[in-house]
């Protein structure tokens, strides 16, 4: 029989999770210059979130003489596409499941999965895509909706055993089984975990 274990700290008590500072959530940098859209849009933002994050999970980037994660097509500059992001972490083991973001352009934003170095979408659109368009009171309150349902998800850190200790792990989401995480030891030959345990997220019944 597998054994289902809780994780610690609780990730829907948030008393017990460090203190959020949400005043550096989204915070821009000194030398930003972002254009009233962009002040709307993370002003608004920061208002909607309410996810039990830290600040060091949440960033946002205004590019300056790069691009953040996209190509610039013919004629376009680096300026403009606002990008806001955040890590989904695993409470009180230091450790980054998935890096999540959103680029605003104008009256368009787009979300996915990002590289968790380059900040670069997949080739593919993931099953956490989305797209939208509106005002930016409007794309903030899809973003963080968005961003929401994603921290909501149940996860779960499978385990499999040799002489009672763990020699192979791996992170997925409980609720569709999608990867996240794992150790140095593939999983995918191993068979059932011996024991799983919830690590954030509403627990599955």
């Amino acid at each position: 029989m597998v054994k289902v274990e809780w994780g610690w700290p609780d990730p829907d008590r948030p008393d017990l999770e460090c203190r959020m500072a949400e005043e550096r959530w989204f915070h821009f940098d000194d030398e930003d210059q972002p254009d009233d859209v962009q002040v709307a849009f993370t002003e608004a933002l920061r208002e909607h979130a309410a996810w039990s994050l830290i600040a060091d999970d949440v960033e946002v980037l205004l590019p300056n003489y790069y691009a953040f994660g996209y190509r610039p097509q013919p004629g376009e500059t680096s300026f403009g596409k606002l990008l806001v992001y955040a890590y989904l972490p695993a409470p009180g083991l230091g450790l980054s499941l998935l890096t999540v973001g959103a680029y605003l352009d104008g009256s368009k934003i787009r979300g996915d999965e990002l590289h968790n170095q380059l900040l670069t979408f997949p080739e593919e659109p993931t099953s956490l895509a989305f797209t939208g368009s509106g005002s930016p009171a409007e794309l903030a309150a899809i973003t963080g909706d968005w961003f929401g349902t994603i921290w909501r998800r149940p996860v779960v850190r499978y385990e499999w055993l040799r002489s009672r200790r763990v020699y192979a792990h791996r992170f997925l989401f409980a609720d569709t089984g999608q990867g996240l995480v794992e150790g140095r030891t593939r999983t995918a030959t191993l068979g059932a975990p011996d024991r799983i345990v919830h690590v954030r997220g509403k627990a599955t019944t």
